[in-house]
């Protein structure tokens, strides 16, 4: 009964939140980073006591084990394996109380009593303690940087505390809208009284390196908008500078405002993708409603005026109020977007009588596109649906969403039939949290109408549970004289689909038709397409829950592959990882990692973006590396033009690598003394040149050949990759063909591939030794955003990575020598904190034991432990991968990569017989027809089972 809970189609998300902290609580000592006890209920609250907890830091808290107390050590409280606090969310565990149902802990609070929190060790992690119930409940608070206890001003489960002291007459400021596309700027609100003096106030994005103040004199006046955009004036570090130098407002961001004596007033919580109306994101942002105080939704862009929030297309679909063990209230999204239930209620039909039992839903809700979720008795509502009643669907601002009367009881449920769209009527079967049962349950998922294998099809699909006997079911298509019944005796195994041939049906899909399936007389499905057929075929989208689209490829008889889609898979090392500089070894502007191979061993370069220093360091097979004399401080990276002066601030170096020679090259995304221009430069160095600064030997300039973008995101990764690996497998852009090296004279033995923060897309150049540079190839990994690359010449693929922006997810990209190399993406390791790892490095096959060998990441904004090692399979340490781009790792694992690597200069190769379902395709097992494949063979083939690179809404923030 934790607050933790989940339903079908509904995940908890670090999401948008009316609930952001105003003053978040710092980690005890001792404590999981971030975790404490938040508010205490001690004299009786819904339901009964309660004890809330709040992570108020940027990672992800797994509070398997841990142990909860109060002043007695007979009775406690155990976290179940497995639980997990979202950064920014709170978890309330609930008290025994016979009115209402058993809850998580037994032992009651008293008057005199106190909370303890244990880590599963034992070790204390929090505590507090109270002599006399408050007269609401007892609250944490953060004051000059620490915690304290104080009586709160209104009972918020599940939300921020509110004390009295923090709702004063006067003036007040909140973020109230955010515009991330295609301009940057940001709307503040004072619903106060009276005006209000931000000087020094400061705007920090996700990243505490971004920092932008107010300008002494700032005034925002009662009741008013006041607007920063782009061009908006203010102080970093003391000196005038517009917003845009040290901000860029990305796809994936978080806007912060701190208050001038540091201390946090408001925030948005991370948020991933630019705010689009029906696609339109010039006419959309993320915004309150109302202003000021709700949480952050979808809306139209109203700079300097009230919020117009786009309302979301949930609506009150099932009632139960009689015949289950519980009553309950199941919604549906029917629209396109998932949509954030964060503090959502339902009430009935007495919201004053009733109005303390009531449940706000936990920060991070959310229903999925298509999808259900069900307010459920006691857990989010405590009174009954009586005999005859009102059901009220209500956002986090108290707003109502959806709303409906009912005169009595039905006999079964009352649902609505069309599901999601008909009126209400009561029929007898119960279908919590899916699809109404109105008539048959069972779903047109995908038409091939232009002539597939053989012909024109259909298939239908069982969305329930168990088995569906659709025996007599008829299929039509626009014309009622063409009508199909489905034999006696055909079933559906649950979650399984049937195809109808074109022989069966009796009748052709025609350009523009439509598809209906009837339950006797009753409608229960149909779908329609226009004039001209899908290019591939008309399908749910996603698979089984959405709505009609032309699918990505055609998939008969198997779950739907959408457009975007792209499985993410589990971390195909090891779960594992551990941190290498716990003490402080880099500067705190870690950005770039390569790997270099030579015969004195292996080494790990690193880089930083804040004075554009690098290191070298030896690595061992263990993960672990060695500081190499001359090296223990870094060497810094000198523009040309800074030869003669030392103290010029130098490039922003946000990637490195190595190339065949052992030149260093590194990526620049602009000169930190003209901070608000993106200038997108590789240059190269001789490491060892000098035992101090090294002067570029050379430099490229691709700000010309790559998108015109803000200042903060641009060029993000450098990677240098062997021709031997790219002929033949590489697509030319300028060829039209597969790259041949010698259409490149003097540019070397092999390309440079960058990536671009802005767009998320890697590009591959030609650098000639005449200072000109040659665009060959472009790529989209299907990432929000790319903040590093490697080669990994074991598997002969090239890895892009992202940061937290999308949760460390990262791309293998296998080359074919098509414009659409085979794509697979990863998690980040189960081990991995969710942090802005910007470097990304693969160990050659010389580091490899028994089959194992390291990978690197690197974050940003760490003094220490910016360093972190996993494992990939793969390599022998006998044959260190000789010739990576001809023979790429002869034996990474048990077979790595016979298709990707083995064949890297023809087609994709045709996968075993494999069916992957639709309930495994996202969780990276795959269910294979005949016999098992190796992890690693399924690892490799699940690399070429996703074709095509997608290229997603564009992600602007700073690196």
């Amino acid at each position: 009964m934790s607050r933790l809970h989940t339903a079908a189609a509904v995940t908890t998300v670090c999401a948008l939140s009316a609930a952001a902290l105003l003053a978040v609580p710092v980690a005890a000592a001792g404590a999981e980073p971030g975790i404490r006890i938040n508010e205490v209920e001690s004299s009786g609250g819904v339901p009964g006591d309660w004890i809330e907890f709040v992570n108020p830091s940027a990672v992800v808290v797994d509070l398997s084990g841990y142990v909860v107390k109060d002043d007695g050590d007979d009775e406690s409280y155990t976290f179940p394996a497995d639980t997990t606090l979202e950064p920014g969310a709170y978890l309330v565990l609930d008290e025994v109380d016979a009115g209402v149902g058993v809850g998580d802990f037994t032992f009651g609070l008293g008057k005199a009593d106190r909370v303890r929190l244990f880590d599963p060790n034992g070790v204390l992690a929090d505590e507090t303690a109270w002599t006399q119930h408050a007269e609401v409940t007892w609250g944490a608070r953060e004051t000059a940087g620490t915690i304290e206890w104080a009586a709160t001003s209104a009972s918020t489960r599940g939300a921020a505390n509110v004390f009295a002291a923090d709702d004063p007459a006067g003036g007040t400021i909140a973020i109230n809208e955010v515009d991330s596309q295609p301009a940057d700027w940001i709307e503040f609100h004072n619903a106060g009284d009276a005006p209000l003096d931000i000087s020094g106030y400061e705007i920090r994005d996700n990243s505490d390196d971004h920092r932008w103040q107010f300008r002494p004199g700032t005034e925002i006046a009662a009741g008013e908008f006041l607007v920063v955009d782009e061009a908006s004036i203010g102080l970093v570090d003391g000196v005038e500078t517009a917003f845009r130098d040290p901000i860029g407002i990305g796809s994936a961001d978080r806007i912060r405002l701190f208050d001038a004596a540091g201390v946090l007033v408001d925030d948005t919580l991370p948020w991933a993708g630019h705010a689009a109306v029906d696609g339109d994101v010039a006419a959309a942002t993320l915004a309150r409603c109302p202003d000021g105080e709700g949480a952050f939704v979808l809306a139209y862009s109203t700079p300097g005026a009230a919020n117009s929030c786009v309302m979301p297309d949930v609506v009150i679909n099932e009632i139960e109020s009689d015949g289950d063990a519980t009553d309950w209230v199941e919604v549906v999204n029917t629209g396109s977007t998932p949509v954030d239930l964060s503090g959502w209620t339902v009430m009935d039909g007495d919201p004053v009588g009733h109005a303390a039992e009531a449940t706000p839903l936990p920060t991070g809700t959310i229903i999925e596109p298509g999808g259900y979720f069900v307010f459920d008795q006691p857990t989010d509502f405590v009174f009954g649906l009586g005999n005859g009643d009102t059901v009220t669907l209500r956002d986090a601002s108290l707003g109502v969403v959806d709303e409906h009367v009912y005169l009595e009881h039905a006999a079964g449920v009352l649902a609505r039939c069309a599901d999601g769209s008909g009126d209400f009527v009561d029929i007898a079967v119960s279908t919590k949290g899916s699809r109404n049962a109105c008539g048959t349950p069972v779903r047109i998922n995908e038409v091939e109408s232009d002539g597939g294998s053989p012909d024109d099809w259909v298939e239908l699909v069982n969305p329930t549970a168990s088995a569906l006997d659709v025996s007599g079911i008829v299929v039509k298509d626009d014309d009622d004289t063409h009508s199909y019944v489905i034999p006696a005796g055909t079933t559906i195994s649950a979650g399984a689909y049937l195809v109808i041939e074109r022989d069966a049906l009796g009748f052709g899909l025609g350009d523009g038709d439509a598809v209906r399936v009837f339950d006797g007389d009753l409608l229960v499905d149909s779908t329609t397409w226009g004039a001209g057929h899908a290019t591939t075929t008309w399908g749910r989208c996603p698979d089984i829950t959405g709505a009609f689209a032309a699918t990505a490829e055609s998939t008969k008889g198997v779950a739907n592959v959408c457009a975007g889609e792209v499985a993410v898979s589990t971390w195909p090392g090891s779960a594992e990882v551990r941190v290498l500089d716990t003490a402080p070894t880099f500067l705190e502007d870690s950005s770039g990692l390569d790997v270099q191979e030579t015969t004195d061993g292996a080494f790990l370069w690193a880089v930083d973006n804040g004075d554009g220093r690098i290191w070298k360091l030896e690595a061992h097979a263990d993960g672990s590396f060695s500081q190499l004399a001359g090296w223990e401080s870094g060497k810094r990276v000198r523009f040309q033009k800074d030869a003669a002066d030392p103290d010029a601030p130098g490039p922003d170096t946000e990637g490195i690598t190595v190339d065949g020679d052992g030149d260093v090259y590194v990526a620049s995304e602009r000169d930190n003394s003209a901070k608000g221009v993106n200038e997108n430069t590789v240059l190269k160095v001789d490491p060892e040149a000098a035992s101090g600064d090294l002067v570029a030997q050379q430099e490229w300039d691709l700000t010309a050949l790559l998108p015109a973008v803000g200042a903060n995101l641009g060029m993000e990764a450098v990677q240098w990759v062997p021709d031997t690996a790219l002929r033949g497998t590489l697509f030319d852009v300028n060829t039209g063909a597969a790259y041949d090296s010698t259409d490149y004279a003097g540019h070397g033995d092999g390309l440079f591939f960058v990536a671009v923060e802005d767009n998320g897309d890697v590009y591959a150049f030609a650098l000639a030794a005449d200072g000109t540079a040659t665009l060959v190839s472009e790529i989209a990994p299907g990432l929000a955003g790319v903040m590093a690359l490697d080669y990994d010449s074991v598997l002969d693929v090239l890895w892009a990575v992202c940061d937290d922006g999308c949760h460390g997810q990262s791309a293998q990209i296998t080359l074919n020598g098509t414009a659409q190399p085979g794509v697979a993406h990863f998690a980040r390791p189960a081990g991995m904190p969710d942090i802005n790892n910007e470097g990304f490095a693969t160990a050659p096959a010389s580091l490899s034991v028994d089959g194992q060998r390291p990978v690197w990441w690197f974050a940003d904004g760490f003094a220490s432990e910016a360093l972190r090692v996993g494992t990939l399979p793969g390599g022998t340490a006998e044959n260190p991968g000789e010739n990576p781009g001809e023979n790429p790792g002869e034996n990474p694992g048990e077979n790595p990569g016979e298709d990707p690597g083995g064949n890297p200069g023809g087609q994709t190769p045709p996968l075993p017989d494999t069916a992957v379902t639709g309930e495994n395709r996202d969780s990276g097992a795959l269910a294979v027809t005949g016999a098992e494949l190796p992890v690693a063979s399924l690892l490799l083939a699940l690399t070429l089972v996703v074709a095509g690179m997608i290229v997603v809404g564009r992600r602007r923030r700073t690196g």
